[in-house]
């Protein structure tokens, strides 16, 4: 197989932009670091030290721990199950005001985007698969800081721990421990209080080729972009990056060829430690070095990107609304969701919940709902939907055993000040079986609930759900009444559109056990499942399902 090789940057044109880059370094490094514009205690609320994959010249304050976890993706439709995905988690921890280290986790098990001429590849198309698994290890040091400047040096060594792939190599010829890294230096001028304007020049490094196939090499490159903090809790952002005079991604005609990398989106804090970051871009990777890999080919398919970003720590304030504490029993046990539809609350910080359901036609679950803090909560699911014929098959991912995970978070609270409470979830779920398909879906929901003074309760709630081709959307509705007893009643119905056309009901009472965090629910529901496209997917039988649950307080084993 031949493959087209672009000229590379001399060994020693390199060699002097890194030695011009060390003396500016050296040189800027010996400037003392000044005050500037009055930081909050809140790192959410400060500059952006990162914008998707994009590095800025700020930092965040000694002590300060990030985490963080999301994914990038194309389109549901253009592939089976949810797309193309790279999923990316990591961390960092600012030892100083100075230095942070940090690591990054990536992992892309799927075809490119598309078709790419003198490489093999799989399915009708023939279009070229690409498994990696990829750990950056990265530091970053400010040079410089007044009351304007943001000056820092970043440094990472990365490492694909496996590559199997026909773009750089061979499928059958796996590699592993190939090795990357970055040397970048962003500067942020900040030019008022709500907006900056970030550069970033950089090297990254990388060899020729792997097992003879063309890779990207020593890369000179370059990146600008701006942040604009439109409300004090939603900033705006735009960046570019790009290599300068080398290569940076696949065209489907088989040539390397150049083509920036964009991004363009937004963040916002759900509460002074967790923010959300959701953007659309064309690059590939998130680690400083694959940060300017346009995706695969011609670098014009569009990614949609979502990152979630936690803060920890009780230097933070807890919320932006004043709150109302301790909570009531009533609301404690609002914080269930219901039979097809979420709940717009989220777990207190520190509770824990654990579901067991079974039903007929082999609908069965388990699911662990956590709020690490407050206004967020992760759930962990696992269910089989039911295998009852009457529901549409082409609708249906699996009648396997399936997961589910992700995070819900409230943006609006009742109980604490705002007119009603909202809350949203998304969900990535895939079937565990291996003796089959691993079908992957993608659900997301928004829900609203307001709660009158007489014990009604009444919510609304869109939904969207996607896998392959198939794309489901609903509207949910449900209406609720408790008792002063801890007995619960509940109606709920969500028509159904786009790729569906029946709508999903369920009815029954839940009842909490006093203060001990036990209940019990009994529902009747035409829904093949109870989260996810499970309520969204109707059968022409009605069902029975049992329901138990037990909210566990483990507060004391806190350790962030």
């Amino acid at each position: 197989m031949l493959h087209a090789i672009n000229p590379k940057p001399s060994l020693s044109r390199l060699t002097t932009g890194r030695a011009k880059l060390a003396c500016f370094l050296c040189a800027t490094a010996l400037v003392p670091a000044q005050t500037a514009f009055a930081q909050s205690v809140n790192p959410l609320d400060n500059g952006p030290t990162r914008i998707g994959s994009f590095e800025t010249g700020n930092m965040y304050d000694a002590g300060t721990l990030e985490l963080n976890v999301g994914a990038r993706q194309t389109s549901p439709s253009d592939r089976a199950g949810t797309g193309n995905q790279n999923y990316h988690g990591g961390g960092s921890y600012a030892f100083t005001d100075r230095f942070t280290l940090g690591l990054e986790l990536q992992n892309y098990i799927d075809p490119v985007g598309g078709p790419i001429d003198g490489f093999p590849g799989v399915g009708p198309e023939r279009i070229p698969q690409l498994e990696t698994n990829q750990i950056a290890l990265w530091g970053k040091y400010q040079l410089y800081k007044d009351d304007r400047w943001a000056i820092a040096a970043l440094g990472s060594a990365e490492v694909f721990t496996n590559m199997q792939t026909d773009l750089w190599g061979n499928w059958f010829r796996p590699q592993s421990n190939v090795a990357i890294g970055a040397l970048k230096m962003p500067i942020s001028y900040t030019v008022n209080p709500k907006l900056q304007v970030h550069l970033t020049p950089g090297i990254t490094l990388g060899p020729d080729e792997i097992d003879g196939g063309q890779f990207y090499g020593n890369m000179v490159t370059m990146g600008a972009g701006v942040s604009y903090r439109a409300h004090p809790r939603l900033a705006l952002f735009g960046t570019v990056e790009s290599s300068v005079g080398s290569p940076n991604t696949i065209a489907s005609s088989g040539e390397w060829v150049t083509e920036p990398v964009w991004t363009a989106g937004g963040r916002y804090n759900v509460s002074p430690r967790i923010a959300f970051e959701g953007y659309v871009t064309n690059g590939f990777g998130i680690s400083p070095a694959t940060s300017t890999w346009a995706f695969w080919p011609d670098g014009d398919h569009v990614m949609v990107g979502g990152r979630l970003i936690y803060t920890p720590g009780d230097k933070r304030d807890e919320s932006y609304r004043t709150l109302s504490l301790p909570a009531t029993q009533p609301q404690l046990n609002a914080q269930q969701d219901g039979f097809t539809l979420g709940s717009a609350a989220t777990l207190e910080p520190g509770l824990m919940r654990t579901d067991l359901w079974y039903g007929s036609d082999n609908n069965a679950g388990a699911s662990i709902n956590f709020s690490p803090d407050r206004d967020i909560e992760l759930q962990f699911i696992f269910e089989q939907f039911s295998d009852n014929t009457t529901a549409d098959a082409n609708l249906v991912p699996t009648t396997h055993v399936r997961y589910m995970i992700g995070p819900k978070l409230r943006l609006m609270d009742q109980n604490n000040g705002n007119p009603f409470s909202l809350a949203g979830r998304m969900l990535y779920g895939r079937q565990i079986s291996s003796s089959s398909q691993k079908v992957g879906v993608f659900f997301t929901d928004l829900t609203a609930n307001y709660k009158t003074r007489n014990g009604f309760s009444f919510t609304a709630s869109p939904k969207v759900a996607a896998w392959g081709s198939k794309e489901l959307v609903g509207f949910g509705m449900g209406v609720g009444y408790n008792f002063d007893n801890g007995l619960e009643l509940m109606a709920e119905a969500t028509p159904i559109g786009r790729d569906g056309s029946e709508t999903t009901w369920a009815a029954g009472a839940r009842y909490h056990f006093g203060q001990s965090g036990f209940s019990v629910d009994a529902q009747a529901t035409n829904a093949i499942g109870r989260h996810g496209i499970g309520s969204m997917i109707a059968q022409d039988d009605t069902r029975f399902a049992l329901t138990l649950s037990k909210t566990f307080d483990i507060s004391g084993a806190k350790f962030w």
